[in-house]
């Protein structure tokens, strides 16, 4: 199997374009769309995405890929990492991505969001890497769990790098259209309210009660396989929340949706 992907790039570099979160997401669809004979079902396949994603062919250009799910990665101090994305010279023409299995140890949703980011960085940043064959190896380096929430700024501004994979990773393993259905299919059943956003795209309503809500971005966050605050967060970008919901209940989960 062979993925097909296309977005806007410059044709030399093989760098994309500029992109905007949504143009992203549309990749992001892209890729889902090939990955699962069930596309209705949230909660996607790891094994079936590492099958899968051997081989690819991003704007024309062949992108293989071989995955390392059990390696200790450690960044350029020594310091152990959760992911990395690498091409390198003694191994032509293919695209590595390892994770740190010790590091994500038992945490799924640690292990689905570190894999599809580091898918991302292979489908945008992966044939201008492999563009620089027999030059230096090159590596992209996810180091902790807070580099998967926000795109790092550097001297020169947004990553951009980054900000295209976290988005990538949020609209692979929680698409807007699916987390919509999900949202109102349980908002309904737990009583929530819905508020009207036009357009009839029903939103969670901020008024809803706190406890409610929390068990709400729980219940989400297990039928997708991630966190409830990788909920929240997916909400908020898809303008999925009417306004702000802040939740404070009895258990360590603290979600503010703002």
């Amino acid at each position: 199997m062979t993925l097909e992907i296309t977005y806007p790039y410059v044709g030399a570099s093989k760098e994309p374009r500029p992109m905007t979160a949504q143009q992203v997401w549309s990749v992001a669809h892209q890729v889902r769309r090939q990955l699962t004979a069930r596309p209705n079902v949230p909660r996607l396949d790891l094994e079936r995405v590492t099958r899968a994603t051997g081989g690819m062919r991003v704007n024309g250009t062949a992108v293989s890929m071989q995955w390392d799910l059990e390696r200790v990665i450690r960044d350029s101090r020594g310091r152990e990492a959760l992911g990395v994305t690498e091409a390198d010279p003694a191994v032509p023409g293919i695209v590595l991505i390892s994770l740190n299995a010790g590091l994500i140890a038992d945490r799924d949703y640690l292990k689905r969001s570190t894999l599809a980011h580091e898918l991302g960085h292979a489908v945008f940043d992966g044939p201008s890497m492999l563009r620089q064959a027999g030059k230096p190896a090159f590596a992209m380096v996810t180091p902790d769990e807070g580099h998967l929430e926000t795109a790092v700024r550097g001297r020169t501004g947004m990553d951009w790098r980054e900000f295209r994979a976290n988005e990538f990773m949020g609209a692979l393993l929680v698409p807007r259209l699916l987390l919509h259905r999900e949202l109102v299919r349980h908002s309904i059943a737990l009583g929530l309210a819905l508020r009207d956003a036009g357009e009839s795209q029903p939103v969670l309503d901020r008024r809803g009660d706190p406890s409610r809500v929390e068990g709400l971005l729980i219940d989400l966050g297990e039928r997708f396989g991630v966190s409830a605050t990788f909920i929240e967060y997916r909400l908020h970008r898809y303008g999925l929340v009417y306004r702000g919901v802040t939740v404070r209940g009895p258990t360590s989960c603290h979600v503010s949706l703002t």
